[in-house]
């Protein structure tokens, strides 16, 4: 949070798409690792995303989350809101 560097743009070979990644600064918070907790509710925003947001595809350490069929599934989402 107090260093930045400049943004790395590559060529799409494929697909049009956006990742995003971070690097925590784990040093400001005087931390060795990322507690349980913040992993818990940095996964959670991710599953947010997911159910929220329509044609996109959010990935979690790699795994697609496939979180809106699951709400259709179980009636949470109607499937023409997709």
């Amino acid at each position: 949070m107090t260093k930045d560097g400049e943004p790395f743009v590559g060529k799409s070979h494929g697909e049009d798409f956006t990742r995003v990644t971070f690097i925590p600064d784990l040093d400001k918070f005087k931390m060795s690792e990322l507690e349980d907790d913040i992993i818990a509710l940095m996964s959670k925003r991710a599953y947010d995303v997911a159910g929220a947001t329509k044609g996109v595809k959010v990935y979690l350490n790699g795994k697609l989350l496939p979180v809106r069929i699951i709400m259709i599934k179980f009636g949470l989402f109607e499937n023409s809101s997709m």
